[in-house]
């Protein structure tokens, strides 16, 4: 049996979910339209760039990228392999553990980058004011 709280969570539930669903399609549709980046490209390369910070050479463990996203392995990897191929972002091998990968924002992927920001915080101001 309901309870009128309870009709009200699920309620607050379904519109956050009409809410995102609305966002991220027009965030996918616009990123992809205007600067050739799915979203989850886009926030890799927002995660890449907020961990290496500047210009540095500093290069980021794929492991503590998949704890930030909100993909599964196989996808993050396939984000990976695209944004790679695009000259986006680079893959290197740890010297002391094969197993460890890392990856690191290329100079022309933070130009990309730079240039999305501005269209991805247009969206969000547009679903979120």
């Amino acid at each position: 049996m309901y309870h009128d709280t309870d009709k009200d969570v699920c309620a607050k539930w379904s519109e956050t979910l009409r809410l995102y669903h609305g966002t991220s399609s027009e965030l996918e549709n616009v990123l992809q339209a205007r600067h050739q980046l799915g979203l989850s490209e886009f926030e890799l390369l927002q995660i890449l760039a907020g961990r290496c910070g500047d210009e540095s050479s500093e290069k980021v463990k794929m492991k503590d990228i998949e704890t930030a996203m909100y993909l599964s392995q196989s996808a993050l990897s396939r984000t990976v392999t695209r944004l790679e191929k695009a000259g986006l972002v680079e893959r290197a091998a740890c010297d002391f553990d094969r197993r460890a990968n890392f990856l690191k924002l290329t100079p022309e992927g933070r130009e990309r980058l730079e240039a999305a920001r501005p269209t991805h915080k247009e969206i969000l101001r547009k679903h979120f004011a």
